[in-house]
């Protein structure tokens, strides 16, 4: 099944088309789904910040609608009201997530204060509310036997009204103590 693409531009308010679209690419074959994907994925050289993710409300169905798949809830996929309801709590908003990798030799008691931000309509970096999620390792034996994990990593994610970004391209960092550690150009425009 060959999924046409309509004029590509981050969609603010989903209709009952785009959720039938983003639907249909849930069902679409594995190869057709990871082409869209990639799109919406900026994988990085930075030794700390590995990857920027953007979850747009169109991609953010289509990542419930695969998890029904996956499950084998195949009637999930073939109504408009399922995607409706999948989205009212995050209707109107894109997510950015970003994956911190610590330096094995750094023991961090706490999280550091990574944050994310956001270049506004001067080019300027605009910090936006961040929420972290630390990573751990599996649990392992220490010299004194007993089990213990170490901080390997965060995700850090903000959620950003879509129409506050609107069909730009913008810069996205990753900050620490409010000096940039990562950045990359997003073109909106060129995501759904």
């Amino acid at each position: 099944m060959r999924l046409a693409c309509a004029a590509v531009a981050l969609i603010v308010s989903m209709s009952a088309n785009d959720i039938e679209r983003s639907l249909a690419l849930a069902r679409a074959r594995d190869a057709e789904r990871q082409q869209f994907h990639s799109r919406y994925i900026f994988n990085l050289t930075d030794p700390a910040v590995t990857q920027i993710e953007v979850i747009t409300e169109f991609r953010r169905l289509v990542i419930i609608a695969e998890d029904h798949v996956l499950r084998g809830d195949f009637m999930f996929t073939r109504g408009v009201r399922a995607g409706e309801q999948a989205l009212a709590p995050t209707r109107g908003m894109l997510t950015l997530r970003a994956q911190v990798r610590f330096n094995p030799l750094n023991t961090f008691a706490a999280l550091p204060a990574y944050a994310l931000a956001v270049g506004g309509p001067s080019g300027a970096l605009i910090p936006v509310d961040t929420h972290a999620t630390a990573q751990f390792s599996t649990p392992f034996k220490n010299r004194q036997g007993k089990a213990s994990t170490s901080l390997m990593g965060e995700t850090i994610e903000s959620d950003i009204p879509s129409a506050d970004i609107g069909q730009t391209q913008r810069p996205v960092a990753v900050t620490l103590d409010d000096k940039e550690v990562a950045r990359v150009a997003v073109d909106f425009s060129r995501l759904e």
